[in-house]
């Protein structure tokens, strides 16, 4: 077990990258795939039962949260925590296997069949123990370790669902290829932290239940936010526009996986810090100014050339996805810099704080959504959804500004906008006037040119971005000469 207290952030990120560009690069490549060879509605159904799963599993995910706070507390006992843990799992699996049982004629009727009604179950169980000892893992140290360990779960995933779907399984291949990865890697995961459970204490599951109750609701919470657009879209402008969503916020993904990385490394170091008296400003602060590094340029290359990019990648049919984009990739910008606070409030024990704002956002969020959306259907649930985002920010500032020594605006993410708005000129003139997008080959070399152009802007710009390279990256420290 890592002293979490001492953890290099910047490090456990860099770490931590890789692991999810594979997560993003297996995502989209899989959702291309088997969209286009089952089809629209076998498709649909797989993300039926993955939606119905993922709302059933909060439960575990919330407690997998508490685990990971407790656990990187200095001087804390994995082994009874870990305990904790697998016994909620295990009460709630049981719960859920036994409502299968008891409603599956009509758990049957909704999803289509028996089989993926079965498949939710599956995937509820394995995703529960994933959640319950890869965060573990992390929390008693390794972050990026953890995160690795996700990405493998992302390859696996792709390799059962194509094994299951090539012996005609259709959508419950998909579930069941899901539902195999997932359960290996909450195993990989257990045996990887190499540490035995023990029957909790009462205060070890106290300590649990205190964090828990409002991790729990706020993984629900955060689930429902996520899924109403989608609810809403359906409702106000139909399936076409929800295809031009999902569309648009699979593009705009890769944006959080920078921000990702960091939060999972301040969470597990902000949580060592706070169980020894010490601050967490400074930590926060440099997460806040490079959580946005990824997220910046895809909002201002969206912005540039949005219909090159969405007709190219998908086809003509999606054209009229490209407002999607331009919202998405501006609600991922604001997205970004919510999680290292999360990131900070959680590690200091204090979930309270995201519930509430969490509420908050909510109550911003639906009643916005539904009266722009019956106005300007796809275009206005998206505009209601950047507003809610931004709101949930400032709220997160005025948090820092009252409990963590003031509001955090730092030089670093106003370099990277003028690096982005820079970069967005320059795209946008090379693709009008030198290398016009027709087809994969000239969209790759006009990205190549804007992530060139912003990265070499940033560096010019911005000198706290040179030193941290220089501390993150070993081989750019300068070398003492012999004497």
């Amino acid at each position: 077990m890592k002293e979490t207290q001492s953890l290099s952030i910047g490090r456990e990120t860099l770490l931590s990258v890789g692991s999810k560009a594979i997560m993003a690069a297996i995502g989209f490549g899989g959702f291309l795939l088997f969209a286009n060879w089952l089809g629209p509605t076998v498709w649909g159904d797989y993300k039926t039962a993955v939606a119905a799963a993922f709302v059933l599993v909060q439960v575990p995910a919330g407690v997998g949260l508490a685990l990971r706070k407790r656990v990187s507390e200095v001087d804390s006992d994995p082994s009874g925590y870990l305990g904790v843990g697998l016994i909620v799992h295990l009460g709630f699996s049981a719960m859920v296997v036994a409502a299968f049982l008891l409603l599956r004629p009509f758990a049957a009727d909704y999803f289509g069949s028996v089989e993926l009604a079965f498949g939710v179950v599956a995937i509820t169980v394995a995703l529960g123990l994933f959640d319950i000892t890869n965060r573990f893992y992390a929390g008693i140290g390794y972050p990026a370790k953890a995160s690795w360990v996700d990405g493998a779960r992302s390859v696996l995933t792709f390799g059962f669902q194509l094994g299951f779907v090539l012996l005609s399984l259709s959508a419950f291949g998909l579930t069941l290829g899901l539902a195999v990865a997932t359960l290996l890697t909450g195993v990989f995961s257990l045996v990887l932290a190499k540490v035995t459970p023990s029957m909790p204490t009462v205060h070890s599951a106290q300590r649990v239940y205190d964090f828990a109750r409002f991790s729990v609701p706020n993984s629900l919470l955060k689930n429902l936010y996520d899924s109403a657009d989608v609810l809403i879209v359906k409702w106000v402008a139909g399936s076409t526009a929800v295809g031009f969503y999902s569309a648009g916020a699979q593009l705009a993904m890769p944006a959080a996986m920078f921000a990702g990385s960091i939060r999972d490394a301040l969470t597990v170091k902000s949580s060592g810090l706070s169980s020894v008296g010490e601050g967490v400003r400074a930590d926060l602060a440099n997460a806040v100014s490079y959580a946005g590094l990824i997220a910046v340029p895809l909002f201002f290359g969206s912005l540039a050339m949005p219909t090159e990019i969405i007709v190219t990648l998908l086809s003509g049919s999606f054209r009229g996805a490209a407002p999607a984009l331009v919202g998405l990739t501006l609600y991922q910008l604001f997205n970004v810099y919510r999680l290292p606070f999360e990131a900070t409030i959680e590690g200091t024990d204090r979930p309270n704080l995201i519930f509430r704002v969490n509420v908050g956002t909510l109550l911003v969020h639906l009643p916005l959504a539904v009266v722009l959306g019956l106005e300007y259907q796809l275009v206005g649930v998206i505009t209601a959804t950047v507003v809610a985002e931004a709101t949930r920010v400032v709220a997160y500032q005025y948090v820092a500004h009252t409990d963590y020594g003031g509001v955090v605006l730092t030089r670093p993410i106003l370099d990277q906008f003028v690096a982005g708005a820079v970069m967005c000129l320059a795209v946008f003139g090379v693709e009008r006037f030198v290398f016009p997008v027709t087809g994969w080959p000239w969209l790759v070399v006009d990205v190549a040119i804007g992530a060139a152009v912003y990265f070499l802007v940033l560096l010019a710009v911005s000198p706290h971005f040179r030193e941290t390279l220089r501390h993150t990256l070993p081989m750019l420290e300068p070398r003492e000469s012999a004497p």
